[in-house]
């Protein structure tokens, strides 16, 4: 199971942003930056890089940095 470490440096490099930028309080849209595409691609990367199965039906109710984060550790539960 990852930490919020290894997650936010993951996301940071396939979004190609600054890892400072990824934390857990932070809206994707609003102060990360994103737009819905790129939460699209987070939801892609959790299933690529951490293994775990979540539908893409799933990145409409990722708001925030640590919706996804949580929808990861549910996942990997």
């Amino acid at each position: 199971m990852p930490d919020f470490d290894t997650f936010a440096a993951a996301v940071a490099e396939r979004l190609n942003l600054d890892a400072e930028k990824i934390q857990p309080q932070a809206l994707w849209v609003g102060d990360v930056g994103v737009s819905s595409v790129d939460i699209v691609k987070v939801v892609m990367l959790i299933r690529q890089k951490f293994g775990v199965k979540i539908p893409t039906t799933a990145a409409g109710k990722i708001k925030t940095v640590d919706d996804a984060y949580q929808l990861l550790q549910g996942a990997s539960a």
